[in-house]
C-alpha cells in the first residue's frame, strides 16, 4: 500500500469582475481587475495491491480532493452576478436565489419567502417581494465537499477486468434546462415535463406544480431555490473485460500478442436527478449540455 498527500494554496490578485453600474449612464457594468482570491485544499492518493500470486493480481486505487474558495478582497461589499453572489468572506460559487416556499394548497398559486421589515421571514405570492438582495438567500455552492474517483483492475491467468467510477459528494446544480418542460401547453410542439400530470388541481391540493392559468402563467417557473438540486453522484466511466490468448497458440499463428476485449464507458450513473448530467461545469449551472454517451465496443490487440 502506498500514498500520497498534496496540500495547495494558491492566492490569485487583479481578478477580472463586472462592476454594477446604473443604468443611467448608459451601460449597466464594466470589467476591471479589481479582485482577489484563494483556493486552499488537499488531494488523497492511495493504491494497494492486497493480492499478487503467480496467477493472480488484484490492484485498487482511490483519490480525493477537497478545496475551498475565498473572495479575499473586492472594491465594493458585495457583487451580485446572474445567481451569484460575491462578497468577502464568500465564494465566487455561492448561489444567491429567491427561496421557494411551495404551492399554497388552498390557492394553487406558487409561494416564496421574502425578509419583511421586522427582519423575519415570510410567505408572499408576489415574486417580485422576493427577488430582492433583502430577501435573497445564500443557498449552497456549485463546489463540492469531495471529488475523486476509484477503480480496480484484476488479471487472472490470461484474463483481465478493470473498472474505474468517478464521484462527487456536496454541492449544488441549478437545473435551468427543466424550465423548458415546465409550461402549461402554450408551448406549440414543445414537449411537456411528466411532472405536470401532478399539477395542483381542488382534488389534488399537496402537489409541488402550481396550477394551470393563463394570468401571470409562468411565475413559478421564475429563478428561485426551487430549481436547485443536489450535485451527488456516483458514475461508473470505464469497465474493460479481456482474454489474453496464450503464447503457445500465437507462437503457431505468428504472433506476439492478442487480446480480446468489451469495453463499456458511463454504463451506470447514480444520481437523484433525471434529464441532466451530473458533470456540469464549476459554475454549477446548467446550459442544455448532452449527458454522457453510454457507449459499448468490442476490439482486438494485435502485434507480430
Amino acid at each position: 500500500m502506498r500514498g500520497s498527500l498534496e496540500y495547495f494554496n494558491r492566492r490569485s490578485k487583479d481578478l477580472l469582475f463586472e462592476i454594477p453600474k446604473p443604468l443611467s449612464i448608459g451601460y449597466s457594468a464594466y470589467s476591471a481587475n479589481i479582485g482577489a482570491m484563494k483556493n486552499v485544499g488537499y488531494e488523497i492518493q492511495i493504491t494497494g495491491t492486497p493480492v499478487r500470486t503467480n496467477d493472480l493480481e488484484w490492484n485498487i486505487s482511490l483519490n480525493a480532493t477537497r478545496y475551498k474558495n475565498t473572495i479575499t478582497a473586492l472594491p465594493q461589499d458585495q457583487i451580485i452576478s446572474g445567481n451569484t453572489l460575491r462578497r468577502v468572506g464568500g465564494s465566487v460559487y455561492d448561489f444567491f436565489l429567491p427561496e421557494w416556499a411551495g404551492v399554497n394548497p388552498e390557492t394553487g398559486l406558487p409561494q416564496w419567502y421574502k425578509t419583511d421589515d421586522k427582519g423575519n421571514r415570510v410567505i408572499t405570492e408576489n415574486y417580485n417581494e422576493a427577488n430582492t438582495t433583502e430577501s435573497k438567500i445564500i443557498a449552497g455552492t456549485s463546489l463540492p465537499d469531495l471529488s475523486g474517483g476509484f477503480g480496480t483492475d484484476l488479471r487472472y491467468g490470461n484474463f483481465e477486468f478493470s473498472a474505474l467510477f468517478a464521484y462527487s459528494l456536496g454541492g449544488k446544480i441549478y437545473n435551468g434546462d427543466k424550465l423548458s418542460i415546465l409550461h402549461n401547453g402554450s408551448s406549440a410542439g414543445r414537449a411537456m415535463s411528466i411532472e405536470m400530470l401532478g399539477r395542483w388541481t381542488p382534488e389534488n391540493t399537496n402537489a409541488d406544480i402550481p396550477r394551470l392559468q393563463t394570468n401571470n402563467a409562468y411565475a413559478w417557473t421564475s429563478t428561485s431555490t426551487r430549481f436547485l438540486i443536489d450535485a451527488d453522484y456516483l458514475r461508473l466511466k470505464n469497465i474493460l473485460v479481456g482474454y489474453n490468448i496464450p503464447k503457445p497458440v500465437l507462437e503457431r499463428i505468428g504472433l506476439s500478442d492478442l487480446k480480446i476485449y468489451a469495453q463499456g464507458e458511463n454504463l451506470l450513473t447514480v444520481f437523484g436527478a433525471e434529464g441532466i448530467d451530473p458533470e456540469q461545469t464549476i459554475g454549477g449551472s446548467t446550459y442544455f449540455r448532452y449527458p454522457a454517451m453510454k457507449t459499448v465496443s468490442f476490439g482486438v490487440n494485435l502485434s507480430f
